[in-house]
C-alpha cells in the first residue's frame, strides 16, 4: 500500500520582512511583507498608496511603486520607481469645453537619473491651437531646466507634494488660464543583469498592469479617455 506523503504548508517556512522606504520618504516602514528566502525579495516590486507611507488624505489618489534593492537582517531596503495619480482621478478633470494637454518627457536628473515624467494641462476653457502649442512648449521648456538641476530624489518629492504643479500652474496661467496641472506619472528608466532579474522574478510577487496612457489635446465634447501611449511621441531632454 503505498504512504501518502503529508502536504507541506509553505506559509509555515516563511518569514516576515520589514518594508523600508527610500530615503525620500525618510525610510519609513511602510509594510510587512513574507518570503521564504530573503534573496527571493530582492527586485520585487511593491505598488502601494502614499497615503500609506505619508498618513495624509491628500495623498489617498497617488500610488508609488518601489522595488526591493537590498535586504540586511528582516528589513527589505527599497528604491523609488515611479508614480502614478489613480486613473479615475485624472479622467475626471475633464469637462465641457476643457482643453487637456498631455506631455510625455525623457529627462535626466542633475544627478545622473534617467527617467519620464508625464504632465497633463486642463485649462479653465477652449484654448486655441496657438494657445495650445504655447503652453506645451512653456511646460516642457520649464520642466527640462528644473530637471536638469535638481536632484531626482528632491524633484520627485517637489511632485508628490504637489510643488511642482503649483509653480507651473502659476508659469502657464499667464498664457492662458489654467484649471488644473497634474505630474500624474513618473518611471524610473532601470538597467539589470537580464539572468539575476529572470531569477528573482520567479520569487517575486506580479507587478499589477497599468493601463497605457499618452500625450493628447482634448476637450469636453471629445472623448475624456486618456489616449494609447503608441500615438505620441516622447521628448527626449538627456
Amino acid at each position: 500500500m503505498a504512504v501518502k506523503k503529508k502536504a507541506i504548508d509553505t506559509w509555515k517556512t516563511k518569514q516576515w520582512f520589514s518594508l523600508v522606504a527610500p530615503k525620500l520618504f525618510n525610510e519609513a516602514e511602510v509594510a510587512q511583507v513574507p518570503a521564504q528566502d530573503p534573496q527571493h525579495l530582492l527586485n520585487r516590486i511593491i505598488e502601494l498608496p502614499l497615503k500609506e507611507i505619508t498618513k495624509e488624505l491628500a495623498h489617498m489618489y497617488i500610488n508609488v511603486k518601489l522595488r526591493v534593492e537590498d535586504v540586511r537582517g528582516k528589513n527589505a531596503y527599497t528604491k523609488f520607481i515611479g508614480h502614478a495619480l489613480a486613473r479615475e482621478h485624472v479622467q475626471a478633470l475633464g469637462r465641457r469645453n476643457r482643453s487637456m494637454l498631455y506631455l510625455v518627457l525623457s529627462t535626466k536628473s542633475a544627478d545622473g537619473v534617467e527617467f519620464s515624467v508625464k504632465a497633463l494641462v486642463v485649462t479653465n476653457g477652449k484654448a486655441s491651437a496657438a494657445q495650445r502649442q504655447s503652453l506645451r512648449q512653456t511646460l516642457r521648456e520649464y520642466l527640462s531646466q528644473k530637471i536638469a538641476k535638481q536632484d531626482f530624489g528632491k524633484f520627485i518629492q517637489e511632485v508628490l507634494y504637489g510643488k511642482v504643479s503649483s509653480e507651473l500652474n502659476g508659469v502657464l496661467k499667464k498664457i492662458y488660464p489654467i484649471k488644473r496641472v497634474e505630474l500624474y506619472k513618473t518611471q524610473l528608466v532601470e538597467v539589470f543583469d537580464v539572468e539575476n532579474v529572470e531569477e528573482s522574478e520567479q520569487h517575486a510577487a506580479p507587478a499589477q498592469t497599468e493601463a497605457t496612457q499618452a500625450e493628447e489635446t482634448q476637450t469636453q465634447n471629445e472623448s475624456t479617455t486618456m489616449p494609447e501611449e503608441s500615438e505620441i511621441p516622447a521628448e527626449n531632454t538627456a
